[in-house]
């Protein structure tokens, strides 16, 4: 009987460890996300960034269980969304919504007390903001090498607008000008629509954009498109090469979903996921057609890579022009 009562403990014991293994997981430990979820974004409410990223974070709440809430803080180009970021806890309650240039402008131009490269955990790319340019339909340059040749011959004669210093296309375009030889002149506007007024108005050559600001003028014949951005060719002039084709770096403007430095892979590769599922919404895709943006997904880790080999080559080009300091006046 002692025998038999020896073996009776030994099987309930072996039970109970049984149950303990499955449950000890779950204890204490309920599966992510089990509370809302915060995604900081640094620019005002209404603008194009801030409607995508409302539009993924409520497609990818209805997949996850729980609310995604898109809270904005302007300023400093980003910086103070992402210093509030790579502050918070890394446990995928606290996010970011996030443009290239928090990364690879903004601290090349000021002091920032992160690390762009090291502080962010990349989640994953939903969409990139096509660029182009753009000149007056009944200027002489018919084709990109017109407006090539013509500035390697007339140095400082070529007036180019973007909105901003310091901003994507204008960097991409002095490596390009950098490459060939080529001097010509950045004009900065407050907006993206200031470059296509004075374009039109003929107080600059050309105008670097997006497709909102530039295919209705090009639908109607005011304004000829010279030359795309990004490594793809614009559906409206499929005959218009882009800058990676010709040899030239390209330039991109991706928005992205990131959180801080630590954060577990289990949570990011989750996160990943469901928002990569959320790009398939409709109302996504609708809103990508009427703002004429492309709809791209890029791993999160495929993004910090990406990031990394960017970072030297935009740090050169705002060293070479000298516009950090002109940025800090």
């Amino acid at each position: 009987m002692k025998k038999w009562n020896k073996y009776v403990r030994l099987i309930f014991f072996l039970v109970f460890l049984t149950f303990m293994a499955f449950t000890m997981p779950n204890l204490g430990y309920a599966e992510y996300p089990e509370k809302p979820i915060t995604i900081i974004h640094g620019w005002a409410p209404g603008g194009m960034a801030d409607t995508f990223t409302r539009l993924l974070a409520d497609a990818a709440s209805k997949k996850l269980g729980q609310p995604i809430i898109v809270e904005n803080k302007p300023g400093g180009h980003g910086i103070i969304a992402a210093h509030t970021i790579v502050r918070a806890k890394p446990d995928g309650y606290t996010l970011g919504g996030g443009v290239s240039s928090q990364f690879l402008i903004v601290p090349n131009l000021r002091k920032v007390d992160y690390d762009p490269l090291n502080d962010p955990t990349q989640v994953m790319v939903f969409f990139n903001y096509d660029l182009g340019l753009a000149v007056r339909s009944d200027s002489p340059w018919k084709t990109w090498e017109d407006l090539k040749n013509y500035a390697k011959q007339n140095p400082g004669k070529v007036r180019y607008g973007t909105p901003g210093v310091g901003d994507m296309q204008s960097l991409a375009f002095e490596m390009v000008g950098q490459k060939e030889g080529i001097k010509w002149v950045h004009v900065p506007f407050p907006g993206a629509k200031e470059p296509v007024i004075a374009l039109l108005g003929g107080h600059i050559e050309g105008a670097i954009v997006g497709p909102p600001e530039l295919i209705p003028h090009i639908k109607i014949g005011e304004l000829r498109f010279l030359l795309a951005f990004n490594k793809g060719r614009w559906p409206i002039a499929p005959n218009v090469p882009h800058i990676g084709e010709l040899g030239y770096d390209n330039t991109f403007s991706y928005f992205s979903i990131w959180g801080p430095k630590g954060l577990p892979e289990s949570i990011r590769s989750k996160l990943e996921n469901v928002f990569r599922e959320a790009m398939k919404d409709q109302r996504f895709i609708e809103a990508a057609n009427t703002f004429q943006v492309t709809i791209v997904y890029v791993s999160g880790k495929e993004y910090a890579e990406i990031l990394k080999e960017k970072f030297p080559k935009y740090k050169k080009i705002i060293q070479d022009l000298g516009i950090g300091e002109l940025y800090k006046k």
